[in-house]
């Protein structure tokens, strides 16, 4: 062996030797325990006791470290109070400095702790037993050599927690939180704004009074922390999640992993950001009690979001799914994007660009549109794009009953655009566009948020045929004697009684202002219609509201005033030429009137109920038409058959037409407590006239009317029936026409029977005075026959 590497093989031998006498007279010479009052009295100036029932001891491998065996820290006892014990561990090895410790000096480079078992506990007056820690005897200020000192010495070279527990218990709020199985592990860390590695990983329990959580946290990430502790930047981070919740109505579990880089600084206020957002693997899983279930699941989040920054893009996107008992199950795709921004008082957000679109069944949902908002004070703006889509296609598929509709393929087609402006007292919506089926309508609307503030409404409707979103009529049933006429339903004695919505028209505060080019309601199709709306503190008002109906021009006025507990109506209409039969028909009020006809309306009623308003309805009402016909009565029927009768002749009641036409017709009908009286009729009915009077009992709804026809002399040969009877002319002949409204028929008006006994009399008068006017001329003769004549006469007259 050369003698040069034989020395330098005694040479390296030698410091092997040397290092391990070191170590040696280390482990036998120095003894921990001498440190153990130096790591109590740590303990005591943060205001723990610390207890170390064993002995200290060296461990060399893989580093120097002093074991320490069971032990606990818990918080000083006092006047008040005994001593509590917080945490309890089974082991735990502090890695130490090798030269500070040549000098019998401790410096700490790296903590293990296992088997931590910590208790923190709050009792029913909210104090928690940790809220002693702390040094409270300290009163003199650091100097700025000892805070530096005292921050490089936070420096530890690696932390290690493992197999531990933490349990919280308050009795104030009976919150419980269990973690178990935590693990905790970093390296080199430093408060500096230095980056370490740090891990984490826990079972978690909550549960208090309402529910139950459990959930497994695995955290790995990169960490910066500056040595006042307030700022903390978050690197390439990794966190692994999954829970479950649950309370008596239903659960909710989740699954997700979350990486991000995210800076916090809370100096003044908590200023955040986030430079990259990834929420990967995500799902979500809801079961209620009833049985209906949604899921999230393959949820993709991705972003930024800094604020104070500029505005950043998130993505999300998933799968979802939707059941529930007797509900086909839904599956759909769910998007969105935005631009975000955040000031950064995390008081001001807007958002651009936003696109959510989801379909359900074969149908997509889109929205577009943008929005900012003010937290405090509480202020909002969006711009809102619905895109048109069929909403009875997607209740159907949601299994959401719908309100019966007369028209099947209603809400086939329902898009919004508009924009909104609010705040915590009012909801403001301009622009608005929307359309509903075959409709578009545009307008304006505001809505306040409290009781008692007034709603605008200005809106304008192009087309639309309100009976399409309204129930069908229901359709009545013919009685089997009835052969194929249907007769009106008999009211429920009950329905008249129902009282008038006082409160709710009370509470009303609206003023709307509404035009729509066509608009059918109640089978009435209206053209160029104008309707303004007014109702405050009680009185609602309709004026006006004008427009066409059957192409007839109409102005309408009226007043409620719910006030009083007895309510008080006005009504004020007017029509030109307005087809009558048509409005009856369709309000399925009547069909005994048809013909155009001016009309004049002036109404008023007071009540509480509807048989109220009915029994007190005062007013009257003005017709004036060149053509109307009375439907299921023949006047010309009845004024024929007194004249066979009469003539003695056989009248056939077949063969009438079952109705009369009236010409030239006026008629003044005033109407007193529910009971109208017709004040004058004039018409012409072929070639009689006819003048009547008569009444009309609203709340029975029937009628008894009689019309006095007169006949010329030069008109007889028009007639139908031949008159032999010259009796018959120029007088009047009474007619009476009664029936209830729903049993009107051919025999409702019959002719007045009386007046043959009249005219009988008549002809016995006439051939009595005949005769004595003859006797007086054969006996007496001259002037004195003259005399006898005038005296028979006077007397016969009596």
């Amino acid at each position: 062996m050369p003698s040069a590497l034989k020395y330098t093989l005694i040479g390296l031998l030698s410091v092997v030797i040397l290092a391990g006498s070191a170590l040696a007279a280390l482990v036998f010479l120095i003894d921990p325990n001498i440190f153990k009052g130096e790591i109590e009295k740590l303990a005591a100036d943060q205001g723990l006791v610390l207890r170390l029932d064993g002995d200290l001891s060296w461990q060399v491998f893989p580093n120097i470290q002093i074991a320490v065996g069971e032990a606990s820290l818990a918080t000083p006892a006092s006047s008040d109070a005994a001593s509590a014990e917080i945490v309890r561990f089974t082991q735990a090895q502090l890695a130490v400095a090798l030269k500070p410790l040549l000098q019998k000096q401790l410096v700490i480079q790296g903590v293990k702790l296992s088997g931590l078992n910590a208790n923190l506990m709050v009792d029913k007056n909210g104090v928690g037993n940790w809220s002693k820690i702390g040094n409270q005897t300290q009163t003199a200020e650091a100097t700025p050599s000892e805070k530096n000192s005292a921050t490089q010495d936070l420096g530890i070279q690696k932390l290690q927690l493992d197999n531990s527990t933490v349990h919280y218990v308050n009795a104030q709020t009976g919150q419980d939180i269990l973690l178990e199985n935590l693990a905790l592990s970093g390296e080199n860390i430093q408060l500096n704004n230095t980056e370490f590695p740090l891990r984490l990983s826990s079972e978690i329990h909550f549960k208090d009074a309402q529910q139950n959580l459990a959930a497994d946290i695995e955290l790995n990430t990169k960490l910066q922390i500056n040595d006042t502790l307030d700022n903390f930047m978050v690197n390439d981070g990794d966190i692994r999640l999954s829970a479950e919740h649950s309370n008596t109505q239903a659960k909710l579990s989740a699954k997700t992993r979350l990486k991000l880089t995210a800076t916090a600084n809370m100096k003044d206020a908590l200023v955040w950001s986030l430079s990259n957002l990834d929420v990967q693997d995500t799902s979500l899983q809801y079961s209620a009690k009833d049985g209906t279930e949604l899921r999230l699941k393959s949820l993709d989040l991705t972003g930024t979001l800094q604020p104070g920054g500029e505005p950043g893009l998130l993505r999300l996107q998933s799968e979802l799914s939707y059941s529930a008992p007797k509900q086909p199950a839904i599956n759909t795709q769910v998007t969105l994007a935005s631009t975000l921004s955040i000031d950064s008082a995390l008081n001001q957000i807007n958002s651009t660009g936003t696109v959510f679109t989801t379909t359900i069944g074969d149908e997509t949902i889109s929205i577009k549109g943008d929005a900012k908002a003010t937290i405090e004070p509480l202020s909002y703006q969006a711009s809102v794009l619905l895109s048109p889509a069929n909403f009875r296609k997607i209740a159907n598929t949601l299994a959401i009953s719908l309100p019966e509709m007369a028209e099947a393929n209603s809400l086939s087609k329902v898009g919004v655009n508009a924009t909104i402006n609010g705040d915590d007292k009012l909801i403001a919506i301009s622009g608005l566009n929307a359309t509903l089926d075959t409709s578009t309508i545009s307008g304006d609307i505001s809505l306040p948020l409290g009781e008692g503030k007034l709603t605008k409404l200005a809106l304008n409707i192009d087309k639309i045929n309100v009976d399409h979103y309204l129930p069908l009529p229901a359709k009545e049933t013919a009685p089997a004697n009835s052969k194929g006429k249907t007769s009106a339903p008999t009211p429920s004695p009950s329905s008249d009684e129902i009282a008038l919505p006082r409160d709710m028209l009370n509470s009303l505060n609206i003023d709307a202002n509404i035009g729509a080019g066509e608009l059918i309601i109640s089978q009435l199709p209206f053209k160029n219609l104008k309707l303004k709306l007014s109702a405050k503190q009680g009185i609602t008002q309709l004026s006006p509201v004008s427009g066409l109906v059957y192409d007839s021009p109409f102005k309408i006025a009226a007043e409620i005033d719910t006030r009083a507990t007895a309510a008080k109506f006005q009504f004020k209409a007017d029509s030109k030429q307005l087809p009558i039969g048509k409005v009856l028909t369709a309000l399925e009020i009547s069909q005994e009137l048809s013909g155009l006809s001016d009309v004049d309306l002036n109404l008023s009623t007071s009540g509480a109920t509807i048989s109220g308003l009915k029994k007190n309805l005062d007013g009257n009402i003005v017709l004036a038409a060149q053509q109307l016909r009375l439907n299921n009565m023949n006047i010309e029927r009845a004024f024929c058959q007194l004249v066979n009768r009469l003539q003695q002749e056989t009248f056939d009641p077949n063969n009438w037409p079952l109705y009369t036409d009236l010409k030239d017709t006026t008629t003044k009908i005033v109407i007193t407590k529910g009971i109208a009286k017709i004040e004058q009729l004039n018409a012409g009915v072929t070639k009689l006239a006819l003048r009547g009077d008569g009444k009309v009992d609203l709340t029975s709804d029937s009628f008894d009317v009689v019309l006095n026809t007169r006949l010329a002399q030069a008109d007889q040969d028009a007639m139908v029936c031949k008159i032999n009877n010259e009796k018959l002319l120029n007088r009047d002949i009474p007619i009476r026409c009664k029936a209830s409204f729903d049993s009107v028929g051919a025999t409702s008006c019959l002719p007045d029977f009386r007046v043959i006994e009249d005219i009988a009399k008549e002809k016995a008068k006439n051939k009595v005075e005949e005769k004595a006017q003859e006797l007086i001329d054969r006996k007496m003769g001259g002037e004195n026959g003259e005399a006898a004549k005038q005296l028979f006469n006077q007397f016969f007259k009596k």
